[in-house]
Order: C-alpha cells, then sequence, then structure tokens
C-alpha cells in the first residue's frame, strides 16, 4: 500500500508542475521558482493514522524548521575560535571559502590547506566561494570568466581536501556581484546561496538561490517579521513556518568583547531551540529539501512481524545520500523497532504522539528497500 493519507497517495510526496516533469531523473539540482509546488507534502505535521502506513517528514528527525550558519571570505584568522565555540556547542557551521587565495596570498585571512583540515576534520562543511571573489574580473583581459570562478574553486577545494565534496556555492556580493549568474552555477552545484536578506519558506525554494542575511534576526527585532528566525516556529506567519534561515558571518573580531558576545547569543539561539531546529550544514540541508521535493514513498509490506518501504527521488544518486526521515505509524505492541536498508543498520528511533507510536528512521532514497521489525 502507499504511504498515508490521500494527498500522498496521488503521488507520493510529489505533483510536479509540467515544467518540472520534462525534467528527468537523476537531476543535479532544483533551480528557478516552481510556478506549482513541487511536492504536496504537507507544511502541518503528519502524523500517520493506521500501523505501518508512512509519510516524508519535512526536514530531518521531524523538526519543525531548518537553521544553517555560514562563514564567508576564510577569516581563517578565525578558525580556531570557530571550533571552540561551536564544539562547545555541539554544532556544526559551513565555511564559503575563496580557494583561490588559499595558501598563496593574505596567509592570515586566507590560512593554508593544512589549516583547513581542521574543519574538515572537526565535520564541518566547507563549500565554495568561488576562485577569487570575482575580484579577477576587474581586469576582463585576464579573467578566466566565470566557470572559471564556479568550477575551479570546487575543484580546488576537493582535490586539497581528501574526501570533501563541495556541492554549494555561495555568490560573491560586491560590486562585481552583477556578473553571478544561477544558469552557470547550476552546472557545478547542487546549490547557491543568495544575499536577500530574508527566511526561505518550506515550499517554492530556488535552490540557485537560496535566502540569506548577513546580520541575523533571532527574535530582537520581532517587527521584521520576513528575516526574524522565531517565525521558523511561528504557525501564524505563513511566509517562514517550518521554513529554513540561513545566516552569514565573516570577519569575528575576538578581541572586542561586544562583537563575540553578539554570535555567541546567535549560537545560544540554535541550543535553545535545538528541540524544535535542525541546526544543519548549509549542503546538508540543501540536499534534504530538494530530495524531499521529489520523493516518493511505498510501504510494500505491512503484517504484525514487519513492515517493508521503498523510497526513491529524482535527483543524481552521485550526489543526493542524504538520508530522509521518514515516519512510520507502528503497530500497538512494538515497543521498540529495529531497521535496516538493503540489510544494513539504518538509524530509527522512538517518537509518540497522543498515545501512538511512531518510528523516525533515516533513509537515502534509491538505496533499496527498508524493512522495520519489532
Amino acid at each position: 500500500m502507499f504511504v498515508f493519507a490521500r494527498f500522498l497517495l496521488l503521488s507520493l510526496g510529489l505533483s510536479l508542475s509540467p515544467a518540472f516533469a520534462a525534467e528527468g531523473n537523476q537531476l543535479l539540482n532544483l533551480r528557478g521558482v516552481p510556478k506549482a509546488e513541487r511536492t504536496i507534502l504537507p507544511v502541518d505535521f503528519t502524523w500517520p493514522e493506521k500501523p505501518g502506513e508512512a509519510a516524508i517528514c519535512l526536514w530531518k528527525d521531524d523538526k519543525t524548521a531548518a537553521l544553517s550558519y555560514t562563514i564567508d571570505d576564510n577569516c581563517a584568522m578565525n578558525i580556531d575560535w570557530w571550533l571552540k565555540e561551536t564544539a562547545e556547542r555541539d554544532l556544526k557551521v559551513t565555511w564559503f571559502l575563496v580557494a583561490g587565495g588559499i595558501g598563496t596570498s593574505n596567509p592570515a585571512m586566507n590560512g593554508n590547506w593544512e589549516k583547513w583540515q581542521a574543519p574538515f576534520a572537526a565535520g564541518h562543511a566547507l563549500e565554495s566561494h568561488t576562485m577569487s571573489h570575482l575580484s579577477a574580473s576587474r581586469n576582463l583581459e585576464t579573467w578566466q570568466g566565470l566557470d572559471w570562478e564556479y568550477r575551479d574553486s570546487q575543484k580546488l577545494i576537493d582535490e586539497n581536501l581528501p574526501g570533501n565534496q563541495a556541492s554549494s556555492l555561495a555568490y560573491p556580493g560586491g560590486g562585481q556581484a552583477k556578473l553571478n549568474d544561477p544558469e552557470v552555477a547550476a552546472k557545478y552545484y547542487l546549490s547557491a546561496r543568495g544575499t536577500k536578506g530574508m527566511l526561505n519558506g518550506p515550499q517554492g525554494l530556488d535552490y540557485l538561490s537560496v535566502n540569506a542575511m548577513s546580520k541575523g534576526n533571532f527574535g530582537e527585532r520581532p517587527q521584521n517579521a520576513f528575516n526574524n528566525a522565531d517565525n521558523l516556529m511561528n504557525p501564524e506567519y505563513k511566509q517562514g513556518y517550518r521554513g529554513w534561515c540561513v545566516i552569514i558571518y565573516h570577519y569575528v573580531k575576538e578581541s572586542d568583547p561586544a562583537a563575540v558576545a553578539n554570535v555567541r547569543a546567535d549560537l545560544d539561539y540554535a541550543v535553545k531551540h535545538r528541540d524544535a531546529l535542525w541546526v544543519g550544514r548549509y549542503p546538508d540541508v540543501a540536499k534534504y529539501a530538494q530530495s524531499r521535493e521529489t520523493a516518493r514513498l511505498e510501504v510494500r509490506e505491512n503484517t504484525p512481524s514487519r513492515i517493508v518501504f521503498n523510497l526513491t527521488d529524482r535527483m543524481d544518486d552521485r550526489h543526493y545520500d542524504f538520508p530522509l526521515t521518514v515516519k512510520v505509524r507502528l503497530p500497538d505492541n512494538w515497543s521498540k523497532v529495529t531497521a535496516a536498508q538493503n540489510g544494513q543498520p539504518a538509524a530509527s528511533r522512538i517518537a509518540e504522539h497522543e498515545g501512538a507510536k511512531f518510528a523516525l528512521v533515516d533513509a537515502v532514497p534509491d538505496r533499496g528497500e527498508v524493512v522495520l521489525t519489532p
């Protein structure tokens, strides 16, 4: 049987506009604002009614919304500070690196590749902010072009950080920002972060122009509803409720107590709201959201002794390996659950709602059937 509720039965989490339907499978990214919602996953929380029924969660671990902290322009002098502050709070952030300067110029700002091994080893994301921050374009006779800025920065980062996969781009701002082009970025990246300072709603995202703000509003300015992170958790604010907030940082003056206190307060917001917010690395959230937007879920077996479902999506399997959270209503006599995908253990945990038990299962699309047993 298919997943719970008629809105999912129609296409199991997928309602495509005609233009999107023509794009095919193994997609690198979802670019442009859709004319119609790509999915029919509800914004409200979904709780399947009958044992064995299932639904894809809007965000990882069925959190209310997503929040990502990002750092631009290298700022290598702050690496140790960020590592200490994030480790104390068990947070992961995303650096967007101007790759061409690393190890070649301004060592305090750019650092070298050996120094960037530390945040990579600590589990933070290291992504692309182009080769030159577009500064090389000031001389158009020698500039190697936008493809060079986007493509070669990605290549340089991954070559110097073995095991890294730079899948996201942050468009540079400043005087040369007019040169940025989502169509060029779409050839190389799963997602690109823009600079429009407002929340992203849970639906209708252009993943090649994700909104981000260089000054976070963590409830201090409630009158600015469009960029107030509190509204991620506010059902009355339809434009941002259950959406994604992306924050941009640059240099942190560690000798300035006020500057340090401000950033620490921002990070403490994530700790305070950890139960409601998925504080995810930028590329992970971008992968989850695009995979979820094209996902199909089918329950293939539903018996008292096991539940089997299959999860697929239309994204490129070479890159989209971040698991989606699938919520499964469990039989009343199942007190615990074990999950396996394609014969390998899959993470799962129990949630309760109105006296019923549900399994929240991590499943990677297109990686085989998932089997739940009590």
